[in-house]
Parts: C-alpha cells; sequence; structure tokens
C-alpha cells in the first residue's frame, strides 16, 4: 500500500498517534460555571536561586522527619513557596507527588503563616513513608516551631 493511500484510508487513520483536542475546561454540573484552577501564583512562588539561598541562609529551620522547613518573615509582599526535591529523594514520580502534596498544604493553610513569609522546603528520602495526615501535622508542628524560634 502505498504511503499516500494510507493517509487516504479513514479506517486506518484511527491509529494516528495524533490526538484529538481536548476541551479547554472541565465541565461543571449542569447549568454551572467550571471549577476554577487551584494553583499557586506566580508571586506566590519562589523561582530564583539566590532567594533560594537567602532563606536557606538566614531563615528559621524546622526538622519534621520527612522534610526540613526554613521560614523567613519578610515586611511585605505575598507568602511564598519554594520546594526542593533531590534525586536522593526518590524517582521523578515521588518526587513530584512530594512537591504537589506540600504546594497543598502550604496553599490551603495560609491562615498558620505570617502574613509576608517566604517558606522553602526539603524533601527527604523518608517522605513516601509517611501518609499524608502524618506529613500534614509535621508541616503544622514545623511551621508552630518556626514561630518560636528567635
Amino acid at each position: 500500500m502505498a504511503a499516500n493511500a494510507w493517509a487516504n484510508n479513514a479506517s486506518l487513520r484511527r491509529f494516528s498517534p495524533v490526538m484529538p483536542a481536548a476541551p479547554a475546561t472541565a465541565v461543571g454540573d449542569a447549568g454551572q460555571s467550571p471549577r476554577p484552577r487551584e494553583r499557586l501564583s506566580a508571586a506566590q512562588r519562589l523561582r530564583h536561586a539566590a532567594d533560594f539561598d537567602e532563606i536557606r541562609r538566614m531563615g528559621r529551620k524546622a526538622e519534621a522527619g520527612p522534610f526540613t522547613l526554613r521560614l523567613r518573615p519578610r515586611t511585605e509582599g505575598p507568602r511564598r513557596l519554594g520546594v526542593i526535591a533531590s534525586r536522593k529523594a526518590g524517582p521523578a514520580v515521588m518526587r513530584n507527588r512530594a512537591k504537589r502534596v506540600l504546594r497543598e498544604l502550604f496553599r490551603r493553610n495560609p491562615d498558620i503563616l505570617p502574613p509576608s513569609c517566604d517558606v522553602v522546603i526539603v524533601i527527604r528520602a523518608n517522605f513516601p513513608d509517611f501518609s499524608f495526615a502524618e506529613i500534614r501535622e509535621r508541616y503544622f508542628q514545623a511551621i508552630r516551631q518556626t514561630g518560636k524560634t528567635k
């Protein structure tokens, strides 16, 4: 079968690797608007190496078992989060899950943090050994601990 014959044959095109475009937004309940995206804004994320280094050098430290948390109060601006997950923390799937869990804890619990601060969390290799409830409790303990030191 010639190459152009394959391209013109509709029954063979269904095996094409090109996927149809997904809808731009998820459809909610009938008559309601789609659910808004829940994510950290660009202003809430630490992105520059100099910021990470400064917080690691000058921030208050709390050891929490599956991670280490450093918090540095600021005079103004939004709360910002940075998560460090080196290859020592496991394969990419585990590192990405750990980052998602910690970002979600940061995003859903803003009232336990100072109004303007930077938080850097370093994930450890034993992170997958802990349940979400244990990680949540240790996150809260670490925040309380950094508020009492210095």
